[in-house]
């Protein structure tokens, strides 16, 4: 039996009684050491009755926490499920063994304990399994020190262990090794004099002047606690805690400050000190315009994994403070593939310095990717701080949320299908399939709703589980909160726990929520219509006197209907004819509640729909509303307000408003406040006729003064068109569209080819063209369409988008090789619409191709955590990415990849299996040209041995085996374990490959013909690197074992840059006239 302590273990035993507690076995002695020792087994041991537990006379216990392997004196550490308490009497406890960097990967048999008087365990210990490899019980002390250690203890202040100093410095690797120090009782740490202690979150590897510092991986204790145990983490390249050393004992004490018992770690690390510095006011500013959540489907994918972190950041977005989400984001969104966000909320001030853990949204799933956590403080100024670290993985990053009030930037979700009411509907809806956006208010037919916090009847909102939300709903003063989503189904109210989302409450009354996909499919959120009156008050407008009449109605209509219930704003100064005032108004400083009705000097006005002058309407940037009005028919809509500035006519996107046209050839508005001051609503005088009829609005009975003409309403033929900021709305040949801005730089450049822009990626490519130059040259973007007619193109910002694939949307797409080369061909074809026998009008054809390299070199050694070489690189636009991965398999079955630590031995069997992927399976075929293997991290060196030969086994070793080549998306051969006998103990693997048509039934080769082709491809390469995982060393010992050893290696040598996709746009254009 072995402790986790420099010191002996003494066991008491006695003679069986009825009380263990008082009755344990006497004295035994083993003596235990740290670090790599395996020379005690438990298994050989004749456990017989009940035992304590003592370190060096004081009395101990075992851990109930995971102990590393080979920590307690034998290979397998045994550690204890929880101990019981005095009342629970004897207890049958689970005990696990751990193994690598897995806690629980084994299960010994479970043993009885029990609590005794005078705060001690006794244990009955039985042999443990023999199929545990050298298992051994372990211990940890128990005791509170006999001398209070926040009053003795010996300063510690070495500031090379802080967490931003790196072991690589200044062209020197500075390993500090804390397995040297002779650890004797208990530590405070100081940074430069000043108080400091442990970091509790993950260090970056190579920190703290080591190669894997140390980490405490859950937080310090707090007064009362007294004396505890804390599990110990070393960072490595491959994860924050990839090794766990010695628990070790820590104290927090009066005066802020803590002590640590440090003993010798498991191997050569460091413990590290995180300075004492607040940092609310000692951050770094991280504004990348890239991450904001709004970046979505970026062509550049960043990736987090290759930042040096180092110390807390705040978060920017052009100057603007912002912060991390705290729900779900959208796949391909914040420029990467998973974007990361924050799971379990932010703090509040008073919470001080919290930890929180991050996920990657991919495949679907919210938390695909749990990343390392990081820790977050809430600070004054209403802002907050993170410390971020380097990311579980790969395009991942970190993801800014833009700061902006949501109850004033709200989509509106104003579906009838979606209330309480509708009940056992023959359409089931899903909302699996919206793309969520943002933030959203409910309506059902205009009338303001909210979602319900109360378990919902199924099959109601036109879905089988419908979706209500669990914890109620905040307050104003409780501001962004996070609440669970539950679905009924089963007779189970929360049968469905969906993705949570952020709800707030608004003033006005109403709830804005950040809607994000549901869990599953047959689910939808809810609209509560149980709590609107069915019984509602209309006042009937047809009459100068207005009479009151009660109507039933089977769907409730807005409760109040605002043609007829608004407010009066007759400000002069905010007509658009009142031009460079001296006294400059601001409408955020206005309580706006519910809807307004203009008017100037009694004469009913509306808003202006389009750009105003700047310095109108008495304030800086006039407010326009930007989209046009609605007619009687569309009801209440929402339309975008923008603010002219600095000649940009929309340069203030100020907050939308709600906007219906009235019977009367009127229009009412539910104003907000402005996302800024010096922004003002306008009222259009510019088309008033002097003489008007006034309605007078301010009494009950209607007064009529006759005049000569009405207000008219216009419509605005371009408030359909949606030009984007680059395009403004004219009429060209008698037509309205989009005509394109005055921008002489890009109208020269590509105006030829309308501005096309060509991505292609894997078996699939798209392209865009501008939208106004079209319609200037005469051809409207609804003509257009690819080689097949029904693959139209779709608007978006302005371009009109086409897309074609290799499935089921192939859009008339052919597939060309010319030896060296594979090239997808289409093209853009505009035919005019006419129903005559002949025409005159112009014809478009617009051919794009892509064009994919088939050969490339791809580079691996053998060390392995993961042992997978992976090319993965994003190009620029009109080019396109696939990733070749070389894998060895610990089987011959090809399906146990290794994971992690490889002990190979001489002539041992090496399986290895080259795939690609991102290409059409179907078309394309992996071949392995030449494999080879070299003694350095270079496939170029002279010294090397070939494996694989034009495409066949080296037949001058004949331990190669090829088993499949050219015949699918994966390669596969084997080879026996080798060294190179010229001084070196190291081995790299290299293949170079090319892809091959399948359609050319000239893919594989007859190795065993003896006719095998020998004819030299071209290597066209168009980004050559290698990929070096480590080498393989030979043991020093008198075997023949191998043993990885870590090596870092160049920035060169850790590029992806294998078997890469040149896909070279070739554009050309035909205009037929």
């Amino acid at each position: 039996l072995q402790c986790n302590t420099l010191n002996c273990l003494q066991f008491a035993f006695s003679s069986i009684s009825s009380d263990p507690c008082y009755n344990y076995e006497s004295t035994l002695n083993y003596w235990s050491t740290y670090g790599y020792i395996s020379d005690h087994d438990d298994t050989s041991i004749e456990w017989d009755g009940w035992y304590r537990l003592f370190i060096n006379g004081s009395s101990a216990q075992m851990p109930e926490w995971c102990m590393s392997y080979m920590s307690c004196g034998g290979f397998s550490s045994l550690w204890l499920g929880g101990h019981p308490r005095l009342e629970d009497g004897v207890a049958t406890r689970e005990i696990y063994g751990s193994y690598f960097d897995q806690c629980s990967h084994y299960r010994s048999d479970s043993i009885q304990v029990k609590a005794c008087p005078g705060n001690y365990y006794v244990y009955k210990f039985t042999r443990p399994p023999l199929s545990i490899p050298a298992p051994v019980y372990c211990a940890v002390p128990f005791t509170t020190p006999s001398v209070d250690p926040c009053y003795s203890y010996t300063s510690l202040d070495e500031p090379w262990r802080a967490t931003n100093n790196p072991y690589y410095n200044n062209n020197y690797y500075h390993n500090m090794c804390d397995y040297n120090v002779e650890w004797n009782g208990w530590y405070r740490m100081f940074y430069d004099g000043q108080n400091s202690q442990m970091p509790e979150s993950c260090v970056n590897q190579g920190m703290c002047g080591t190669q894997y510092p140390l980490w405490l991986t859950s937080p310090h204790p707090q007064l009362e606690d007294g004396v505890v145990t804390r599990q110990v983490c070393a960072s490595a390249w491959y994860g924050c805690c990839t090794y766990t050393s010695h628990p070790i004992r820590v104290k927090a004490c009066p005066g802020n400050y803590y002590v640590y018992e440090f003993v010798k770690p498991m191997f050569c690390s460091a413990f590290c000190i995180a300075p004492s510095v607040d940092p609310c006011y000692n951050y770094n500013v991280l504004d990348d315009l890239w991450r904001s959540t709004n970046n979505q489907h970026s062509s550049q994918i960043m990736c987090d994994t290759t930042v040096s972190w180092n110390g807390w950041y705040r978060l920017f977005i052009q100057g603007q403070s912002v912060h991390m989400p705290d729900t779900c984001v959208d796949m391909l969104s914040c420029g990467t593939h998973a974007p990361l966000w924050l799971n379990g909320g932010h703090p509040t001030v008073e919470d001080g310095v919290v930890t929180r853990h991050v996920c990657g949204h991919w495949s679907n799933n919210c938390c695909y990717f749990q990343s390392n956590p990081i820790k977050v403080k809430a600070c004054p100024g209403g802002y907050y701080v993170y410390e971020f670290v380097r990311p579980s993985a790969c395009s991942l990053a970190y993801c800014a949320a833009p700061s902006v009030d949501p109850c004033y930037n709200y989509n509106v979700l104003d579906d009838l299908w979606r209330s309480t009411n509708n009940q056992h509907s023959s359409q089931i809806m899903c909302d699996y399939w919206v793309n969520w956006n943002g933030w959203y208010r409910l309506y059902i037919q205009g009338q303001s709703v909210q979602m319900p916090d109360t378990c919902v009847d199924m099959l109601s909102c036109g879905t089988h589980a419908p979706l209500w939300l669990n914890g109620g709903h905040p307050t104003v003063e409780d501001g962004v909160v996070t609440r669970d989503v539950c679905g009924h189904w089963s007779n189970n109210c929360c049968y469905f726990q969906s993705n949570p989302i952020k709800v707030k409450a608004c003033p006005g009354g109403y709830y804005v929520y950040e809607f994000v996909r549901p869990s599953a499919c047959s689910l939808a959120y809810c609209a509560d219509a149980r709590n609107i009156n069915i019984t509602s008050t209309t006042v009937m407008p047809e009459t100068t006197t207005t009479t009151e009449t009660t109507a039933e109605t089977t769907l409730p209509a807005p409760s109040v209907d605002p043609c007829y219930n608004y407010n009066v704003l007759d400000d002069l100064w905010r007509s658009t004819n009142n031009q460079h005032s001296s006294q400059i108004m601001c409408d955020t400083t206005v309580s706006w509640n519910g809807w307004y009705r203009l008017f100037i000097q009694g004469q009913s006005v509306h808003m202006p729909d389009t750009c105003v002058d700047m310095l109108s309407c008495g304030t800086h940037a006039p407010l326009w509303l930007n989209g046009g009005h609605p007619t009687v028919e569309d009801g209440v809509v929402t339309r975008d307000v923008c603010g002219h500035w600095s000649n940009n006519c929309c340069y203030f996107q100020s907050n939308p408003i709600k906007v219906k046209a009235c019977p009367g050839g009127y229009y009412v508005y539910e104003f907000v406040r402005p996302s800024a001051c010096g922004l003002a609503y306008c009222a259009d005088a510019r088309n008033i006729n002097i003489t008007s009829t006034t309605v007078m609005p301010e009494t009950s009975t209607t007064t009529e003064t006759t005049a000569e003409t009405t207000l008219p309403v216009n419509r605005n033929p371009c408030s359909e068109l949606n030009c984007s900021d680059d395009e403004r709305c004219g009429m060209k040949n008698g037509v309205y569209g989009c005509l394109c801005k005055k921008d002489q730089h890009r109208q020269q450049q590509h105006h030829d080819s309308f501005d096309f822009s060509e991505t292609c990626e894997s078996s699939s490519g798209s392209m865009s063209v501008s939208r106004c130059q079209l319609f200037e040259a005469g051809f409207p973007a609804d003509v257009l369409h690819l080689n097949d007619p029904s693959c139209k193109g779709m608007v978006q910002n302005g371009r009109v988008e086409f897309h074609f694939d290799n499935d089921e949307h192939i859009c008339g797409t052919n597939l060309l090789a010319n030896g060296t080369h594979f090239i997808y061909s289409n093209c853009i074809l505009g035919t005019p619409r006419s129903e005559d026998l002949i025409s005159r009008e112009k014809i478009l054809k617009l051919s794009f191709s892509c064009v994919y390299p088939q050969t490339q070199t791809l580079s691996m050694n053998v060390e392995i955590n993961p042992l997978e070489s992976i090319v993965h690189r994003t190009l620029p636009a009109g080019e396109g990415r696939y990733q070749v991965r070389m894998i060895p398999y610990e089987d011959d079955e090809f399906t146990r990849p290794f994971t992690g630590r490889v002990d190979a031995e001489l002539d041992q069997k090496m399986n290895v299996e080259v795939r690609v992927e991102g290409v059409d399976s179907h078309q394309f075929a992996l071949v392995m040209d030449t494999c080879w293997a070299t003694p350095v991290n270079d496939p170029d060196y002279s010294l090397r041995w070939d494996l694989i030969l034009t495409e066949c086994p080296n037949p001058n070793d004949d331990t190669v085996e090829l088993l499949q080549n050219g015949v699918s998306t994966s390669s596969r051969f084997s080879f026996r374990m080798f060294i190179f006998t010229a001084n070196s103990t190291k081995l790299y693997l290299h293949c170079a490959v090319h892809l091959c048509l399948l359609s050319s039934n000239r893919c594989s080769t007859d190795c065993n013909s003896g006719h095998q082709r020998r004819e030299r491809r071209s290597l066209d390469f168009h980004d050559s690197a290698s990929i070096s995982l480590g080498p393989l060393m030979l043991s020093e010992g008198n075997t023949d074992k191998w043993i990885p050893e870590q090596v870092k290696v160049s920035e060169a040598s850790r590029l992806c840059g294998s078997l890469m996709l040149l896909l070279v746009p070739l554009m050309s254009f035909l205009i037929l006239f």
